[in-house]
């Protein structure tokens, strides 16, 4: 490892778990956490997840159908060269203990690494405190990566409840473009916590897609963090599917840094029995004559719990922000819960902003006008609530991506139907 990343990679940790000491562990009475779950997230529960090996068969297993992309795999938070393929010529894709190679590469990542994260967060000080490695994937300027970048990573069979810290750093230079998948999948039985964090620098005019699908096991936990920052005329665009896992906090923060800039966030969750996922998000509207877009759909059966907590900040500068926000959600029983907190924070007098929420059922017409025409009532529910999601996949680019999400909402919806977007 270069000296200089050394030097500030070590500097970091260092302060992060001086802070931590002084850092209380979220409670209820903490307004951001009123809602979560936050007895799976203590760290006290947990030992650090051990390297294991796993067989070809089982990283194939996990990478998504079909899609012709570049695949970065990481087992138990360990880059895996073995399972890996894609053209270093072409894309630079670099663990952070791999980056002494190239002492340009090693600046960038010096200068920006935790320069975006909010060092006010306890998890995401925990994940600077103790993260043993990370993903650096380096986009430069007027380069256009065809291929999505398919971003695995495998947690293996564990003796006991483990945590794994995950740090990624994604920097688009000018005018670049990239789409990124990203997949955490655990196999272990046991109660096993992923603390991710993530810090995306999008430059001028570069446009930039990330893609989190969140279907694991019922024993797995996951706070995942990703922090946003956009340069003038750019465009970036982040999508969270949350299917599995026990409980999921999603925590996601953009910041404009000029003008032109184009936020949009999306997700769609479904969920049953006893799951929980929690979507947090804020954008910064700092610059004037920028758009955010923000449109999350749920869908929660059993005792499932959902949360969605929105902030749009709309400063003084700001003025022709144009900034959408909308939360809907579909409850199967009468044991399904949601809380759900849109909010706006206009401080600039020229703006066109809106927010909203609902929380309701099927439609009872729509589901009978479909029944009269011969649709059994299980696939007419389907039909519903496919279209319930429809306007969140709009967006989506990956045609591979959209079957496999296809496939997950049937499945979750317990349908055999081949959907289409």
């Amino acid at each position: 490892m270069s000296v200089l990343l050394n030097i500030n990679t070590e500097k970091i940790k260092t302060e992060a778990q001086a802070e931590l000491q002084n850092m209380p562990f979220p409670t209820k009475k903490n307004e951001d956490w009123k809602y979560t779950r936050i007895s799976a997230f203590k760290p006290e529960k947990y030992a650090p997840a051990e390297v294991h090996q796993v067989s070809k068969e089982v990283v194939d297993y996990h990478l998504i159908k079909d899609l012709n992309s570049y695949k970065i795999v990481f087992i138990d938070g360990v880059f895996s060269a073995e399972f890996s393929r894609f053209p270093e010529n072409e894309l630079t894709v670099i663990p952070f203990s791999k980056i002494e190679k190239d002492e340009k590469l090693a600046s960038i990542l010096a200068e920006k690494l935790n320069s975006l994260a909010d060092k006010n967060r306890y998890f995401t000080e925990l994940n600077t405190a103790s993260f043993q490695d990370g993903t650096f994937i380096y986009i430069p300027e007027n380069e256009c990566i065809e291929k999505p970048i398919e971003l695995l990573y495998l947690n293996t069979v564990q003796g006991r409840e483990s945590v794994q810290n995950i740090r990624n750093l994604f920097v688009a230079g000018k005018n670049s473009q990239v789409s990124i998948t990203v997949q955490i999948r655990t196999l272990s039985d046991l109660d096993f916590l992923t603390n991710m964090v993530t810090e995306i620098f999008v430059g001028e005019n570069a446009h930039f897609r990330l893609y989190k699908i969140q279907d694991d096991t019922r024993s797995a936990h996951l706070i995942d963090s990703v922090f946003v920052e956009q340069q003038a005329d750019s465009k970036a665009f982040v999508h969270t599917f949350s299917f599995g896992g026990k409980t999921t906090r999603n925590e996601l923060s953009f910041d404009h840094k000029g003008e032109n800039i184009n936020s949009t966030l999306k997700g769609i969750s479904i969920i049953g029995d006893s799951q929980e996922v929690g979507n947090h998000t804020l954008v910064q509207h700092n610059q004037p004559n920028c758009e955010s877009h923000e449109l999350y759909r749920g869908i929660f059966n059993g005792a499932a719990h959902g949360i969605f907590n929105g902030q749009i900040k709309v400063h003084e500068i700001a003025q022709k922000t144009n900034a959408f926000q909308q939360n809907n959600n579909v409850l199967l029983s009468d044991e399904a819960v949601i809380d759900t907190k849109p909010q706006l924070e206009i401080f600039a007098d020229d703006v066109k902003c809106s927010h909203g929420c609902t929380v309701g059922q099927l439609d009872d017409d729509a589901l009978f006008y479909m029944k009269q025409r011969g649709i059994h009532e299980k696939e007419a529910k389907a039909l519903l609530m496919f279209a319930f999601c429809s306007d969140v996949m709009e967006t989506v680019t990956l045609p591979e991506l959209k079957n496999k999400i296809n496939r997950v909402i049937a499945q979750k919806l317990g349908v055999e139907i081949d959907f289409e977007f």
